[in-house]
Order: structure tokens, then sequence, then C-alpha cells
């Protein structure tokens, strides 16, 4: 009976530890995608004048594009 109580409880703890990674993987995707929709959107302002950052904004955008 103690072994297989020590056997829940170590799988209690990889149950614990696939849910933060789980948690952590999708936080980041959530950032990424917001980040570049952040990009997208001051892409869309600054095509109408067109500055050397705009330019750097679009670059940014074709690397985060060429990642995924």
């Amino acid at each position: 009976f103690d072994r297989v109580s020590h056997a829940i409880h170590d799988l209690c703890i990889i149950t614990q530890k696939a849910r933060a990674a789980f948690q952590y993987a999708t936080l980041n995707i959530y950032q990424a995608s917001s980040r570049q929709q952040q990009v997208s959107s001051q892409l869309s302002s600054t095509i109408q004048s067109p500055s050397p950052s705009s330019s750097i904004a679009f670059a940014q955008l074709q690397a985060m594009r060429q990642q995924k």
C-alpha cells in the first residue's frame, strides 16, 4: 500500500509539472500572437506616412512570420 501511495504522489507531481509547462507554453504563444497584432496595427497606421521606423517594423513582422 505504501508503494501505491508513493506512485500516486509521483503521478501528482508529474501532472503538476506538465500542467505548469503547458500553461507556460500557451502564455508564450498568447504573448507572441498579441505582439504580432500590435506590430500589424502599427504597420497599418504607419503605411500612410512611411518612415524608417515603419520599415523596421515591417522587417520585424516578416522575421516573426518566418520563425513560425
